[in-house]
């Protein structure tokens, strides 16, 4: 099995995972639409105004839940580059040893920093840092670590007993044109499936298809031997050929491959793992991949093949556990604020615009508190979890929708509301039908601790949203409560609708990707939350 075949197979599934993915989130977003077009019967009526909640425990003062989110933050750091260096050494020992290289502590270093620039963008997943500020960061520790290889290699030279000299310094470029030249395709790779608009349904789809890409490999191997065999030559010949060992295997891969979705949606079930840390997972299995297919082609046979194989199987699991261990430690210490629910309202149609609304205040939410929402196509991207593609590809989709009462109480009731390992805490999105989602907008509103409301977009001829501003002003305190809105919102027709207050609902101006007023709508959340 040569690395060249090798590296065809995966190209094709990594093409295959962008398609799938892409085209399964397509499927899916017209199932939740037409489940949400559909109507059964009368709307279910309005719950009476809950009496007034006994007050929750203060929160922590907005700046020390900031300065609390920003230690969080450096110890995740700390927690993914230690987890990751680890392994990035075993895979680097493992090429310098199958390449005849130095085992020299420079060298070494060199090849481990360079595989551990894997952590920058694990790091960004789990802290929804935006892209802006996760490409300034990964420049200045790919410079850090670069540096450091400077240091490195001077250091040993003092060991060895010689002078350092100035032309190791070098070495600050060898680190960027090795990771050029080493990382390009799993960076390429691992952007594919890491793009917002199929993150959710992506690693899914990788996992799935790696497994099916095994057939066609070794369906050839199967071939050859039943062509080798007195009993089987004449069925090959007479029945299907140079494909007889696909058919073979066709149905046990078939049956592995679904066995591998529903163990990795009854792991994400049973809080085992995060979304982010499922994609963190394939990515660090790409690189692995990578990194066992360039051996490979270098170094062709069967006893080399094994031995590359386990290693780089050993390397792939260690981070999973060690990344597991990492987040654990990062999250001892200081007490995390009180838990606090966001949730999320919006003008529906605007995808774009919702997207870049979830990604910098709702993910960002999920280290202080669940967060909740009305389903729609325009979140599907940001929300869809292994459980819902289940549902999906067996077609029972329609149980995720609220279509009575008893629906919504259960789901209300079993509403996951604690965090899961990595300390993140999870979006429940509630799928309604055109008759139940005003009752579940306003059960979720009065179990709400903050709101956020993006009113971009809202005008007369898209006033869908003047139900919510209604309930907002009759159910909730006005201080909970935090308008987003721009040039594009009708402000005269907003008055209106929120008129019959006791108080005016706070409004802030968010212009496009502003990072800064973003930002400050954020913290005026956590103060509402507080």
């Amino acid at each position: 099995m040569g690395g060249g075949e090798l590296l065809f197979t995966f190209m094709n599934v990594m093409l295959m995972t962008v398609i799938v993915a892409a085209l399964v989130l397509w499927r899916y977003r017209r199932a939740v639409l037409a489940g949400m077009q559909h109507r059964v019967g009368a709307a279910l009526p309005l719950p009476p105004r809950r009496a007034p909640a006994a007050p929750a425990p203060p929160g922590l003062p907005v700046e020390a839940t900031l300065a609390w989110e920003a230690r969080l933050r450096r110890r995740i750091f700390v927690a993914t580059l230690a987890a990751v260096s680890v392994p990035s050494l075993i895979l680097a020992l493992q090429y310098h040893a199958f390449s005849d290289l130095p085992l020299a502590p420079a060298q070494l270093f060199l090849s481990a920093a360079v595989t551990g620039c894997v952590a920058l963008p694990i790091y960004a997943l789990l802290t929804a840092t935006p892209l802006r500020r996760a490409l300034w960061l990964a420049l200045l520790t790919a410079s850090g670590l670069a540096a450091a290889t400077v240091v490195v290699s001077m250091v040993q030279r003092l060991l060895d007993g010689r002078a350092p000299s100035l032309d190791q310094a070098l070495n600050f470029l060898l680190f960027f044109q090795l990771a050029a030249a080493s990382l390009w395709l799993p960076v390429l790779l691992g952007a594919a499936i890491g793009i917002r608009r199929v993150r959710g349904v992506a690693p899914l789809a990788f996992a799935t298809l790696l497994v099916f890409a095994l057939a066609p490999l070794l369906g050839v191997r199967v071939t050859q031997w039943l062509l080798g065999t007195r009993w089987s030559i004449d069925w090959v010949f007479a029945g299907p050929g140079i494909d007889a060992g696909i058919v073979v295997l066709a149905l046990p891969v078939g049956l592995l491959a679904w066995w591998r979705l529903k163990a990795l949606a009854r792991g994400y079930e049973a809080k085992r793992f995060s979304d982010a840390q499922l994609l963190a997972h394939s990515w660090w299995l790409l690189l692995v991949v990578t990194h066992a297919i360039t051996l490979i082609n270098a170094h062709p046979g069967t006893v080399p093949l094994l031995q590359i194989v386990a290693v780089s199987v050993v390397a792939y699991l260690l981070l999973p556990f060690l990344l597991a261990q990492g987040l654990r430690w990062a999250q001892r210490g200081a007490a995390p604020p009180p838990r606090r629910t966001l949730l999320l309202l919006r003008v529906f149609g605007d995808t774009r615009r919702t997207e870049a609304l979830f990604k910098r205040i709702a993910s960002r939410w999920q280290r202080f508190g669940p967060v909740t929402m009305i389903a729609a196509p325009d979140v599907v991207a940001g929300t869809v979890d292994p459980g819902d593609v289940l549902r999906f590809m067996s077609g029972r989709i329609d149980a995720g929708f609220i279509t009575s009462q008893d629906d919504l109480t259960r789901r209300l009731a079993t509403m996951d509301v604690d965090a899961d390992r990595d300390g993140r805490f999870r979006i429940n999105e509630f799928c309604c039908r055109d008759d139940t989602w005003q009752a579940t907008v306003v059960a979720l509103i009065e179990r709400a601790d903050a709101i956020v409301m993006d009113l971009r977009g809202f005008t007369a001829a898209r006033h869908g949203c003047e139900f919510e501003l209604r309930q907002l002003v009759a159910r909730t305190d006005p201080a909970r409560v935090v308008l987003i809105v721009d040039a594009s919102t009708d402000r005269a027709l907003l008055a209106a609708a929120g008129a019959a207050g006791a108080a005016p609902l706070r409004t802030m101006e968010v212009r496009g990707g502003d990072a800064r007023q973003t930002d400050a709508a954020f913290t005026a959340l956590l103060a509402a939350a507080a």
